[in-house]
């Protein structure tokens, strides 16, 4: 590429990052292996013709902007968090009740202490 700017720079940069982040979590990639895809990318599009590489980016700027609006705005999944606060309460409900009997045990020996002692 000639006459590289800063901007061009910049933006290539966020292109691939936000590629290595969307390819890496879609096939489960190790972390360690990311930066060798961040390498790999960086190079292809460094290396397209110019007249390729500008509209490759453009198609790609606006299809991760794309994913990521829609990853901001899509139902969430609160079945996990739903079933996390079920266990939660009956947790709760568990301690509570093992209290309960704890206490009732502990009045009940002293009673029985007591009628001993008259």
């Amino acid at each position: 590429m000639q006459d590289v700017f800063i901007l061009d720079i910049a933006t290539i940069a966020a292109v691939v990052a936000a590629l290595v982040t969307v390819v890496g979590n879609a096939v489960n990639m190790d972390k360690n292996y990311r930066s060798l895809l961040a390498v790999a990318i960086a190079s292809v599009l460094w290396f397209l013709p110019k007249e390729w590489g500008e509209q490759v980016i453009i198609a790609l700027i606006i299809g991760l902007t794309a994913s990521g609006v829609y990853s901001q705005v899509k139902p969430r999944d609160n079945a996990n968090e739903l079933l996390r606060l079920q266990m939660r309460e009956e947790i709760r409900q568990e301690m509570e009740e093992h209290k309960s009997r704890e206490d009732r045990l502990h009045s009940e020996e002293e009673n029985l202490q007591q009628t001993r002692k008259e």
